[in-house]
């Protein structure tokens, strides 16, 4: 009962409950990941609605703004009228694209269309928690803390019998615990 006293004192490493605490985060995290993906692949298929959508009414500003630069280049004055009448064309034509469209002017879908979509902004932040996660859960299976003064006292041949249990590594880096009580030694986890 001793051994197992210096055992338990000279190697720690994560309780069970933070280790269920991490994987209980890891999955969280990569359920919200999935989910943000599987909302981001819906909004990309909805990708051609608003490719016809931008075309209209980028086509519709376009004609404004082509309509605006004869006004402010018409050198006569019947040319000057025609071009106004030209812009206020394009204009009532533009709100109306804008309006079947849902915006009340082009700043409106400017900003609309710029903006990050919550799909995708959804769908970085699942994937730094999911990162975040998944290097806390790397960083539990690292080497535990071991004390170094009592890994002395171990060696110490006056220090008493060895140690019950030794954690290595494995060929594939995973943390092993091997029991070395009675003959054989045996892998435990």
């Amino acid at each position: 009962m001793i051994r197992q006293a210096q055992a338990d004192a000279d190697v720690r490493g994560p309780s069970d409950r933070e280790v269920v605490a991490q994987l209980r985060r890891l999955a969280s995290a990569r359920a919200h990941l999935l989910q943000a993906e599987q909302a981001q692949h819906r909004a990309e298929a909805a990708g051609p609605c608003d490719q016809v959508r931008n075309a209209e009414i980028e086509d519709a500003h376009s004609s404004v703004l082509w309509a605006r630069a004869e006004v402010l280049t018409a050198s006569r004055p019947g040319r000057a009228a025609r071009a106004e009448r030209a812009l206020e064309r394009a204009s009532q034509d533009e709100r109306r694209v804008l309006k079947r469209h849902g915006y009340h002017a082009f700043a409106a879908y400017l900003a609309d269309r710029t903006m990050a979509s919550p799909t995708a902004v959804a769908l970085e932040l699942a994937a730094r928690e999911f990162a975040a996660a998944q290097a806390e859960w790397d960083a539990i299976g690292a080497d535990p803390v071991v004390d170094l003064d009592a890994a002395d006292r171990r060696s110490d041949p006056s220090a008493g019998a060895p140690p019950e249990a030794r954690v290595v590594r494995d060929a594939r880096g995973a943390t092993v615990v091997i029991d070395l009580t009675g003959d054989n030694p045996r892998r435990i986890a």
